[in-house]
């Protein structure tokens, strides 16, 4: 894949090479996930095929672009001999600098501004939605329910859960959820409507939000799909890791409880209250999670409770996934360095240079000294001739605009006649 060339600036440059990259590399990691889970219908391996590609795209690109070689510019020089300052100059033939095929100046700067705009955009609706859905759901105040804390204290030992749950409810929460990473938030009228078993149910598949991150990883996917709003897979890998959790964590339920039913019932009880979830909230009611399914699936008892992929094959799949992607997928590379010197041209006809080389000392009749140069993104040139009163006569310009022919015209002149000699 070509590079990005210099003239869309060292960080400016940087920048749209990882966001091409990402493109690149998330459309083949979201991509084979998604064409994965057509095939397989595990939920464990499903959602460790989904959280693989989505945080392996932003690893891969990250690395590709921190690591890839950057291209050495052709840099065109003078010739290696130079005679004395007090010699004649020979005269050399004029050549043509090798320039980068580069964008418009204007074209990095706008697909930038395009990407951010889009990406704030898509920032502040989700900020939009998270405050609406709390502003329904109304203020959260810890549960009293001695009950239900009680039955929260069993599954978190059950369930190996050894940091500290918090149990709350809102009076307008339309489903029982997982927010953050420490808090249980239910319905105020689920805790009448259900009854002890059921709600345990329910407090056990919650837990097991809270137990496999599920909140935090939604906040991830969700503001990864605003900010790269160019993936339109993002969207399908959102869909696909709400419906894996839900399928995991009733199977974590059950695992917990040893009851199938009770978790059947409370899906029965709470299903027409059920909406999606805000962000940094996982639970019953998330899209993506079809309820006939979802029952269907934990009343089989021919069928193991749905569970994760162990630690070890998780690390294998994704070291699997990123080293191929590595391996095989293009990326596109920073920008090369700007050209550090580029001699255009030095024509040199019975004139000679004084003895510092800062300019010319003498220009025979019908002389001249031509020397054109780009560096560091500014081209200079200066034509000498014999003047009206015998004495040279300089025309100095930067990027075509004509300059006195000063101390800093006299240091470059200097310069780039050392630095053709040092070569």
């Amino acid at each position: 894949m070509p590079a990005l060339t210099s003239s869309a600036g060292p960080w400016l440059g940087w920048a749209l090479a990882w966001l091409a990259t990402y493109a690149v590399h998330g459309t083949v990691l979201l991509g084979g996930a998604w064409l994965a889970s057509l095939v397989v219908r595990s939920p464990g391996v499903r959602d460790a095929l989904w959280k693989t590609a989505l945080a392996g795209a932003l690893a891969t690109a990250t690395f590709f672009v921190a690591t890839a070689p950057r291209p050495t510019p052709t840099v065109s020089e003078l010739p290696r001999r130079l005679v004395r300052a007090d010699a004649p100059l020979p005269q050399m033939r004029p050549f043509a600098v090798e320039r980068d095929t580069a964008l418009p100046p204007w074209a990095p700067r706008a697909a930038l501004a395009v990407w951010l705009a889009g990406a704030l955009a898509g920032l502040a609706r989700l900020e939009h939605g998270r405050r609406r859905y709390w502003r329904a759901a109304g203020a959260r105040h810890a549960v009293a329910d001695a009950e239900a804390a009680d039955a929260l204290r069993r599954l978190r030992a059950a369930a190996g859960v050894d940091r500290t749950i918090y149990l709350t409810a809102a009076e307008g929460l339309q489903a029982p959820a997982a927010v953050g990473f420490a808090e249980i938030c239910l319905p105020a009228a689920a805790l009448e409507a259900l009854t002890p078993a059921q709600r345990e149910s329910v407090l056990a598949h919650e837990l097991g939000h809270l137990a496999r991150r599920d909140p935090l990883w939604k906040v991830a996917v969700e503001i990864a799909a605003a900010v790269f709003w160019f993936q339109p897979l993002l969207r399908v890998a959102r869909r696909q890791m709400v419906e894996c959790a839900e399928l995991l964590c009733d199977g974590f339920a059950v695992r917990v409880t040893g009851r199938r039913r009770p978790l059947v019932e409370s899906l029965g009880v709470l299903a027409a209250a059920f909406r999606p979830r805000g962000v940094a909230a996982a639970g019953f009611g998330d899209d993506g999670s079809p309820l006939l399914r979802r029952a269907a699936r934990v009343m089989d008892a021919t069928r193991a409770p749905a569970g994760p992929l162990p630690a070890a094959l998780r690390g294998v799949l994704a070291a699997a996934a990123l080293v191929g992607t590595l391996a095989f997928s293009p990326g596109v590379p920073p920008p090369a360095p700007a050209k550090r010197v580029a001699f255009r041209a030095l024509t040199v006809e019975r004139a000679m240079l004084n003895a510092d080389r800062s300019g010319v000392a003498r220009v025979g009749a019908g002389g001249v000294l031509r020397l054109a140069e780009d560096r560091g993104g500014v081209r200079r040139e200066l034509t000498v001739r014999s003047g009206a009163d015998g004495r040279p006569a300089y025309d100095y310009r930067e990027n075509g605009v004509p300059k006195p022919f000063d101390a800093a015209a006299q240091r470059w002149l200097t310069q780039s006649l050392n630095d053709a000699r040092a070569r």
